[in-house]
């Protein structure tokens, strides 16, 4: 008799949708292409690795019984994504390497392998360091805080994500050298000591998209994994090893002044003026004349674009210049209406935020540029 078990499509859409992101490497293991399946009485696990990343998700299904069988990742994940809505059944006939996936009208035939054959995939032992937050609030902070991380491979603690985790805080926090991104977000650890780690840079990109709006994530580690886990759903990723930069000296201390600019008026603008950069050519002008603001940009060879916008804030005239690429990419992840620049003077790095930010706080640090030319 063949063993089969219902399944809401919109669920293990859903679900697969998050374990692709495990599929999508190059990998030397035919194995790892597979996502195992395992059913136990009305539950059905799913998991999938590259061996950098590894994704853990229970469904509920109907049925009884058990399995455990890797289907081929890909075309599974396609053909669930274009079935019709509604219920779905995953049949095992008796005899032969086969699944079916049927829905009305529609039979879809997959090879499967015996999931002997699949890694075991990490674990945490029950003694390890842990910390809950709010998913949806970690979630935010990943989007922002991950702002800065370096394109450059050769420097692989700078291309990843710290995760400072303090008595009293979470902070994520990114840099290239250029700039610096660092959210903190106030929460109670429970850790008597502070603990640092580099997350690579594609785990935390999954993360926006794979974690649910409510309910508690808890992340724990060890001297390798970070393990993420939420109510049907693990996760865990290898950590990048090597010392990240002691982000906290490069914070300033004391900035007593500040400007407030419309943020989709100043982007629509960099955007503009920004049309005639070039690879060699990023470095965009900042006049702050009260109460209007220039934005010049100057090409050598195709001269000048320039925009003028309204702004609040300091009186006294102000010349910046900043790399336009750092400015436009904070601008369209940046939330809220308004962007808030504070600073000291037009030498030191001064501090971008958003008024809007509630139940943490970002900063989002840039050195300026100096031009020996007035324009």
């Amino acid at each position: 008799m063949n063993f089969q078990v219902q399944v809401s499509k919109e669920r293990l859409d859903r679900t697969l949708g998050i374990l692709k992101h495990a599929l999508e490497r190059r990998v030397t293991l035919p194995i790892l292409q597979h996502v195992l399946a395992e059913v136990e009485g009305q539950e059905m696990t799913l998991k999938a690795t590259d061996m950098e990343l590894a994704f853990e998700a229970t469904l509920p299904v109907e049925g009884s019984g058990s399995r455990v069988s890797a289907i081929p990742g890909k075309k599974f994940v396609e053909t669930v994504r274009v079935y019709p809505d509604g219920m779905l059944t995953l049949e095992w006939p008796e005899a032969g390497n086969r699944l079916w996936l049927r829905a009305k009208g529609f039979n879809s035939e997959h090879n499967i392998q015996p999931g002997e054959g699949f890694p075991e995939l990490p674990k945490p032992e029950a003694d390890l360091p842990s910390v809950q937050l709010p998913g949806a609030l970690f979630r935010k902070a990943i989007q922002l805080g991950s702002l800065a991380v370096s394109k450059d491979a050769t420097k692989p603690a700078l291309s990843g994500v710290l995760l400072h985790f303090g008595p009293s805080f979470v902070r994520v926090v990114s840099t290239d050298g250029f700039r610096l991104a660092v959210v903190e977000v106030p929460v109670q650890t429970g850790l008597a000591a502070d603990a640092r780690i580099i997350v690579p840079k594609r785990a935390l990109d999954l993360l926006p998209t794979s974690l649910g709006e409510d309910g508690q994530l808890k992340l724990c580690w060890d001297d390798r994994t970070l393990f993420m886990e939420q109510p049907g759903l693990k996760f865990s990723s290898r950590r990048v090893t090597g010392n990240y930069p002691a982000y906290e000296k490069v914070l300033p201390a004391e900035l007593p002044k500040r400007v407030l600019i419309d943020r989709e008026d100043f982007l629509r603008t960099l955007k503009i003026v920004g049309l005639k950069k070039d690879d060699y050519n990023k470095n965009v002008r900042l006049f702050f004349e009260f109460p209007n603001l220039r934005v010049y940009f100057q090409h050598p060879d195709e001269g000048v674009n320039q925009g003028t916008i309204s702004f609040t804030g300091e009186e006294q005239a102000l010349e910046l210049a900043f790399n336009i690429d750092y400015l436009t990419e904070l601008l369209e992840r940046l939330p809220g209406e308004e962007v808030v620049y504070q600073f000291k003077d037009d030498v030191g790095q001064g501090i971008f935020m958003s008024p809007s930010i509630e139940d943490m706080s970002f900063r989002y640090i840039l050195m300026p540029v100096k031009f020996a030319n007035p324009a």
